[in-house]
């Protein structure tokens, strides 16, 4: 048996099981006893932020979009489609690429070991050819062209762009028509050689799952070629100044309604130290402020300047933090206005300890109620690592915020003058 390094996590009931194999791929295994379903998550650290990373002392840059571009390719197969491959064992076969890493997933009630084999099996190996990459451009370029006829891709591409200088978090994951048309099949070939790699992955299995029979079958279905690779690059970002790029952005569409998006720009250096704690404090000041039973909220949807579909993201990664709190409204400037004095009122005069109480209830309660589906803790613990997290101690920080800490959040991070707003209003009727 292969010497595995183990360590134990418990919270809340659940117990994961952290192996790294001999090869230097990590193995999670959340084991759920008597659930039908398992789920597997096999996940490479390569995301769209990263276009600029250094392999041993040599710094390389890539177009952007690479990562995605390179997520198609390894579903491709000149025989049959991996999608019909587990389609036929009663699987369903999924991935995506965030900003940090690109995931690829299956969930099924039968034939795991097999379809865990077809996983890593796919993502192992790869049949990259320029015939291949000529093709995938077109079928992402469609990609592309289908996101800028959203209106609301236009409105948050807007807001991005005010809000940062040179991160790379400001671009489209999946890049641009002009970055894809300069990647190639050696671009490709390379980065699929630097990051899918046994120390630069993960493997996440959740489920009723004997552990010890397969950590070892895991360590089986590698092939030596795969660990023999011990390449790990290390991220480059540009210094991405603190002030934002540009102030304001508006555009006049032939839409139904307007659209107002309101971004505020943090500083991420503030979040190095203690970063679930202040996560979660900002969570629930958000949620105290923006959220659906606030009386901002209740006021704005009286006035008709917003719907019940407004809503607040609050962001927090390497090299960035930021919140963007928008909705459809053809009063933009009203909405903006609401949002800029709510801010302002929050650091003046502060929160109510009552509402305080309330909501830390509430986020308390769906935290408690998010572990009963094996569904949930699969996804949220499985992008948690994957961006440098710890969801438990997230969770656990949820607990233990003080009404004070809440105050003191947002006057650390909310600099008013430092906000972009995105705004799209309604062709008027006479000139549509």
């Amino acid at each position: 048996m292969p010497k595995y390094i183990t360590k134990q996590t418990a919270y809340m009931g659940e117990i994961v099981h952290q192996a790294t194999l001999a090869s230097g791929l990590t193995v999670y295994i959340l084991p759920k006893k008597y659930f039908a379903k398992k789920y597997a998550f096999f996940a490479t650290q390569y995301g769209g932020i990263y276009n600029d990373y250094f392999l041993g002392d040599d710094k390389i840059h890539v177009p952007h979009g690479t990562a995605h571009f390179l997520e198609h390719q390894i579903f491709e197969d000149r025989h049959k489609s991996n999608f019909e491959k587990f389609e036929e064992l009663g699987a369903n076969l999924n991935a995506y690429t965030s900003a940090n890493s690109t995931v690829y997933h299956f969930d099924t009630v039968d034939n795991f070991d097999t379809c865990l084999k077809l996983l890593l099996d796919m993502v192992q190996s790869t049949d990259i050819t320029d015939d291949s990459v000529a093709k995938e451009k077109e079928v992402i370029a469609q990609e592309i062209l289908m996101y800028m006829d959203e209106p609301s891709w236009e409105l948050y591409n807007n807001l991005y762009e005010g809000l940062f200088h040179v991160h790379p978090i400001k671009s489209e994951i999946a890049g641009s028509i002009e970055s894809i048309n300069e990647i190639t099949k050696e671009t490709i070939l390379a980065c699929y050689h630097h990051f899918y790699t046994p120390g630069n992955m993960s493997l996440f299995l959740y489920g009723d799952i004997e552990i010890e029979k397969t950590l070892m079958m895991v360590d089986e279905m590698l092939s030596l070629g795969y660990k023999q690779n011990t390449n790990k690059p290390v991220l480059v970002l540009p210094e991405e100044p603190y002030e934002i790029h540009k102030k304001r952005f508006d555009v006049t569409k032939d839409i139904s309604k307007g659209m107002v998006a309101v971004g505020f720009k943090s500083d991420p250096n503030h979040f190095n130290e203690q970063k679930e704690e202040k996560h979660a404090a900002l969570k629930l000041a958000l949620d105290m402020m923006f959220g659906r039973s606030s009386l901002f909220f209740l006021n704005c949807y009286e006035k008709g300047y917003v719907t019940e579909h407004f809503d607040f993201d609050l962001q927090i990664g390497e090299g960035h933090a930021f919140v963007v709190i928008g909705n459809e409204t053809d009063q933009t400037e009203s909405l903006y206005q609401a949002i800029l004095d709510e801010v302002k009122r929050c650091q003046k005069s502060g929160f109510e300890e009552i509402d305080f109480i309330r909501v830390k209830r509430k986020i308390l309660g769906r935290t408690i109620a998010s572990f009963n589906s094996l569904q949930s803790i699969a996804g949220n613990l499985t992008q948690s690592i994957m961006r440098g997290n710890d969801l438990f101690r997230q969770l656990e920080a949820y607990k233990n915020v003080t009404f004070e800490q809440i105050h003191q959040i947002v006057n650390v991070f909310f600099d008013v003058e430092n906000h972009v707003i995105s705004a799209m209003q309604k062709t008027p009727s006479k000139e549509r």
